[in-house]
C-alpha cells in the first residue's frame, strides 16, 4: 500500500468520525451538545494533511501516521465522556414521569436555559411543550442532571418573546 492511499484512508476516517459525531449530536441530542471544537479539530487535521500532501507522499516507507488514530481516539473519548446523559426522545419519558401530558416537540428542540445546570459542551437544555393541570408550559429539561424548568405559555416570558421574534416578518431580514 502506498502512502497516498494511506493518507486518503486517514482523511476518510476523519470525515467519517466528524460526520458521525455531527449526526449523533443533531438527531439524538437535539443540538444541545455542542461539538464545534471537535469538528474544528478534525477539519484542521484534514487541512494540514492536504497542505502537507506532497511532502507526505514522498517516502520510501509508507505508514499510517500515529497522530491520526490518536487524534480520532481523543475526539471520540471527549465525545463519549462529555455527551448528555440521555437523548432528546428519552427526555420526553422523563417529563411524562413528572406528570406532564400532551408533550410535543417544538421547532427548536434545544435552547439556553437560564436556571438549569449546563457545561461548556452542553450549554443548552432540551425544549418541549406540554400540559400539567390543563395549563400549557414550555418545558426545559437539563440533559445533564434531569432538572426541569418550566415557563407558562403566553405569560410574556423570554421563551414567548423568543418565538414571537422568530415568527415576526421583521426578524427574517425582509
Amino acid at each position: 500500500m502506498n502512502q497516498e492511499i494511506i493518507l486518503i484512508l486517514e482523511i476518510t476516517l476523519c470525515i467519517f468520525v466528524k460526520t458521525g459525531m455531527y449526526l449523533i449530536s443533531h438527531f439524538i441530542y437535539a443540538d444541545a451538545f455542542h461539538i464545534r471544537f471537535l469538528q474544528i479539530l478534525l477539519t484542521n487535521w484534514i487541512v494540514i494533511t492536504l497542505i502537507d500532501w506532497k511532502r507526505e507522499i514522498n517516502t520510501d516507507h509508507p505508514k499510517l501516521r500515529w497522530s491520526t488514530p490518536l487524534l480520532i481516539a481523543i475526539t471520540i473519548v471527549i465525545f463519549v465522556v462529555y455527551k448528555p446523559n440521555f437523548s432528546y426522545t428519552q427526555g420526553k419519558d422523563i417529563i411524562a414521569e413528572e406528570g406532564y401530558t400532551n408533550i410535543y416537540e417544538l421547532q427548536d428542540k434545544s435552547i439556553i436555559a437560564l436556571r438549569l445546570k449546563h457545561t461548556r459542551l452542553v450549554p443548552d437544555a432540551y425544549l418541549y411543550a406540554g400540559e400539567k393541570d390543563n395549563v400549557k408550559y414550555y418545558i426545559l429539561l437539563s440533559p445533564i442532571n434531569r432538572e426541569i424548568e418550566t415557563e407558562r405559555m403566553g405569560d410574556g416570558n423570554y421563551l414567548d418573546k423568543y418565538f414571537e421574534m422568530k415568527e415576526s416578518p421583521n426578524s427574517r431580514g425582509n
